[in-house]
């Protein structure tokens, strides 16, 4: 139950911020900041179909030269072969081909849940997309306030239920604040009739665990690339 405050009963008032007195970042910056999530450095990347497409030849090519040595590839947990951006500029070079456009700096995507295993889960994911996402991670809304200080994601992917603050009061705070509204957010929950409230409290879209990465693969260019107000979906 919500006070006419917004705030549920029986849980402590959550402090408004300030931003005209001591600034979001000057806030946050007051915290010592974290160390950066196992793995979590941005690794521009390419698909063999859009290292082919640049190189206006066939994937089938792309991948003789890789299988040959000529072109360097890593593989993802899935399997799937991706070029770091570097190397395929040297491999351009050598071969005297156009470079490759420079790619645009990394989105930020901040993870925050307090189930380990998810944020494990979705950092990996996120760790070998292709786009090379920026990330940080938090376990509560109050932390992820903190982060959110010093990173403005474009993406915040938000657990509806967790202790101190939860997702519901972290998406109204943000949607209070010119300063923070455009940030898009992605809901997770494992309870489906909560949905609707989280999408009501400012979510862009909201997905129920156990949650399967295609969904998200759906959400996150739509989420990532718009900086428009789009209508809300669960």
């Amino acid at each position: 139950m919500l006070d006419t405050g917004g705030t549920r009963r029986g849980e402590p008032a959550v402090p408004e911020l300030d931003f005209e007195r001591a600034g979001w970042g000057n806030w946050a910056a007051q915290v010592k900041k974290p160390k950066n999530p196992k793995n979590s450095a941005p690794r521009a990347s390419l698909t063999t179909g859009q290292a082919a497409s640049h190189c206006q030849v066939s994937t089938p090519t792309v991948k003789t030269w890789i299988r040959e040595g000529r072109l360097r590839a890593f593989k993802t947990p899935g399997g799937h072969a991706r070029i770091a951006v570097e190397e395929f500029q040297r491999f351009l070079m050598r071969h005297r081909m156009p470079t490759y456009p420079t790619p645009p700096p990394p989105a930020g995507v901040l993870v925050v849940d307090d189930e380990p295993q998810v944020v494990e889960m979705l950092v990996e994911f996120l760790t070998h997309h292709p786009r090379g996402f920026k990330i940080e991670t938090a376990s509560d809304g109050y932390e992820a306030l903190i982060k959110l200080g010093s990173l403005r994601p474009a993406l915040l992917i938000l657990d509806a239920m967790m202790p101190k603050l939860d997702g519901m009061e972290v998406c109204r705070h943000l949607k209070r604040h010119p300063e923070t509204q455009a940030i898009r957010i992605l809901g997770v929950t494992g309870y489906p009739e909560i949905g609707p409230e989280l999408l009501a409290a400012g979510a862009d879209a909201v997905l129920t665990k156990p949650l399967a990465l295609d969904e998200i693969e759906r959400h996150l260019g739509r989420l990532v690339d718009s900086r428009l107000p789009t209508t809300p979906d669960a």
